[in-house]
């Protein structure tokens, strides 16, 4: 047996994918929300059997190592060498492409870079300015161990002599990870100094960047300063706490998201710990196809100025593109606080008041809520002109909702404020209300590259539904039922082959164990019958051996009636000849009398 088939035989793909997205039981299967495309109606299935899971609205598919490939967004080494960890299994003679090989080396250095850092935060002198500013800033030391914060010294070359002289890494693949710059002079130094470190994890837990806090005065350089793109570092992909607190987030089925690493660290000691920092204000289309995967609502606490406020506004088409709630933490207009403390930061105001901080948390309103409130801020309600701008700005935005009845009921909140009848508003909000162009109205790069299933013929169709109905037979059953298959001439292609190996079973049948030892295409001609709901719910409640027969003789019939097409075709031919041989001659006497016998099969099939 090789390797990669022992590792997906030690990995059972409901546990596996479990772990990443709610399944919910469904018959004979596992089903959710495909974790690949945008939908509210799930149509993803995994069959514990089979081993395998399939999409049936984008047509995603295959085993746990191409779930993980495509998941996760990594190599097929990644995701076989990730699957054998978690089974305790040492992969041996797998040869690596050159790709893998550098790529495990940079995650390498990132991790020795995280634990250098780590420990002069934690154990050496030169860490003590970071410890004393991390207790002023009330950072407990639970929370440095679980995020790993490290501090930086202010020599240039620190890491550097470590990486460098010490662990022996080549200078050139350091800087591929960011860690170090070369100079003009052809040199190499430290990127961050003298400043506390805060590793920056991908969702699967490995470090891939860091960002860096100044800890002195110095006016010429940025108060924070972060890794720069790199081929495992991405800016628009990165959710500060994600890999820490997923277990919280997927529990809660709900995230906060903060746009600092401190706001992030004083909400989860706040007891709020479904919560992520993103950098800078904006939500990008990946950070919320991550998020999708395990929560039903996002809850945003970004700055209310002006670029906070713009930032909400572009989130709403985003996430509404992936059927999901959107709620905003609106501190300004909260009746939790005082005036003064309406000014806070998410991290001020945990740290502060941690209590009213999740009650903030549990009080997010609507994102529309929190757009019209702002809009009656920026805007005078009561005068002509006011009413104009707060109607030009909430236009597009309440257009775009899409239920009725929660349109509705924001159309009379502002029909309330602004003092006007529902019906001029309502005109007016059509009349101006062109939904902006953006990622609601565009397809994403996943659901574009996502292969779409084959439209099938009404007898493959058939074909698959009476697979469907052989396998759901009692196991010793199963090959009595397939002999009755032996010579049939299926259309659909591979179920000849299954039919086949099926009568070559000896001992007892086991799905998990036929399905297996089949090649790919055959396992996914298989999988494609056996996890469609559709023919579950047709044959739910349905006497299975009644239904069996009249599938059976319905696929029968069809067949006979296409033979008869293709022979009608040929005697088409021949009869459009104005001289025939006598071969022709015999041969047309022979398609008439199949043509007849057919016929009767026909009849006598019922």
């Amino acid at each position: 047996m090789s390797q990669i088939r022992t590792v997906k035989e030690a990995n059972n793909i409901v546990e596996v994918i479990g772990e990443r997205i709610k399944l919910d039981v469904g018959g004979l299967n596992y089903k959710a929300c495909c974790p690949f495309h945008s939908e509210k109606t799930p149509s993803f299935f995994v069959n514990p059997s089979l081993q395998r899971y399939r999409c049936f609205g984008c047509g995603a598919n295959g085993d746990v190592l191409d779930f993980l490939q495509n998941f996760e967004g990594v190599t097929f080494y990644e995701a076989l060498k990730s699957l054998a960890d978690r089974s305790g299994i040492t992969l041996q003679d797998f040869q690596r492409s050159g790709e893998d090989e550098e790529r495990e080396k940079l995650l390498e250095i990132l991790s020795l870079a995280k634990e250098y850092y780590h420990f002069l935060l934690m154990e050496h002198q030169v860490g003590q300015v970071g410890r004393d500013y991390l207790k002023q800033r009330g950072t407990t030391s639970e929370s440095i161990k679980l995020f790993q914060l490290g501090f930086a010294t202010n020599a240039w070359d620190s890491l550097l002599k470590y990486l460098h002289h010490k662990k022996k890494y080549p200078l050139e693949l350091i800087e591929k990870t960011g860690l170090i710059i070369k100079g003009r002079n052809g040199g190499y130094y430290d990127r961050f100094r003298e400043r506390l470190i805060f590793p920056l994890k991908n969702h699967r837990g490995q470090v891939v960047g860091f960002s860096g806090r100044l800890l002195s005065q110095s006016p010429k350089e940025a108060k924070y300063i972060n890794s720069p793109e790199t081929s495992l570092y991405h800016k628009s992909k990165m959710l500060y706490g994600y890999s820490e607190l997923f277990r919280e987030i997927k529990k809660k089925e709900q995230v906060v998201v903060v746009e600092g690493e401190f706001d992030m660290i004083s909400s989860a000691q706040a007891h709020v710990n479904h919560v992520v920092a993103i950098k800078g204000s904006a939500l990008t289309v990946d950070q919320v196809n991550l998020l999708s995967r395990v929560v039903q609502t996002i809850i945003l606490a970004l700055d209310a100025d002006a670029a906070g406020v713009k930032a909400t506004e572009r989130a709403i088409d985003i996430v509404r593109a992936k059927g999901i709630d959107l709620k905003v933490i609106d501190l300004k207009h909260s009746t939790l606080l005082a005036e003064a403390d309406k000014i806070k930061d998410p991290d001020e105001l945990a740290r502060e008041q941690p209590k009213v901080w999740r009650q903030a948390v549990e009080g997010a309103v609507s994102v529309y809520e929190f757009l019209i409130n702002h809009a009656l801020d920026a805007f005078d309600p009561k005068t002509a002109e006011g009413k104009r701008k707060i109607i030009n700005y909430l236009a597009p935005i309440l257009e775009g909702i899409e239920h009725s009845v929660e349109k509705e009921f924001y159309l009379q909140k502002l029909s309330v404020a602004l003092n006007v009848k529902e019906s001029l508003l309502k005109a007016d909000i059509s009349k101006f209300g062109q939904i902006k162009a953006g990622a609601a109205t565009s397809t994403t790069p996943e659901e574009v590259s996502a292969s779409k299933p084959t439209l099938k013929t009404y007898q493959q169709r058939n074909e698959e539904y009476l697979l469907f109905l052989l396998f759901s037979f009692e196991p010793d059953k199963i090959q009595e039922r397939a002999g009755t298959l032996s010579d049939f001439n299926f259309s659909s292609l591979g179920f000849k082959q299954i039919i086949e190996r099926l009568l070559l079973v000896k001992g007892k049948f086991s799905l998990q164990s036929f399905s297996s030892a089949l090649a790919e295409d055959l396992k996914k001609a298989l999988m494609d019958a056996l996890l469609n709901p559709e023919y579950e719910k047709n044959a739910k409640d349905q006497d299975l051996e009644k239904e069996w027969l009249t599938t059976l003789t319905m696929i029968k019939k069809e067949a006979l009636r296409r033979e008869i097409a293709s022979i009608n075709e040929e005697i088409s031919k021949l009869d459009s000849s104005l001289e025939r041989s006598s071969e022709e001659e015999a041969r047309l006497d022979q398609l008439l009398t199949e043509i007849v016998q057919k016929q009767a099969i026909i009849k006598k099939l019922g």
